[in-house]
């Protein structure tokens, strides 16, 4: 079962797409009562504005903090 490495909001870079990346929420499935974390992230390019779904761990923070 996957675990949740980064929080929604966390800028990141991903391997082989360019530029910075935002997590806008981590793919989940609801089985029952409980609510599985399935490892993939939606992420929005912060240049380009396209949405994408990635694996989490291909995921590396970024240290500088722009807006």
């Amino acid at each position: 079962m996957a675990v949740q490495k980064y929080n929604d909001g966390t800028r990141v870079t991903v391997k082989n797409n360019p530029g910075v990346w935002i997590i806008l929420e981590h793919e989940t499935i609801k089985k029952g009562a409980t609510t599985k974390i399935t490892g993939k992230v939606k992420c929005r390019n912060k240049e380009t504005g396209m949405v994408k779904f990635f694996s989490e761990n291909g995921c590396t923070p970024v240290e500088s903090y722009e807006k």
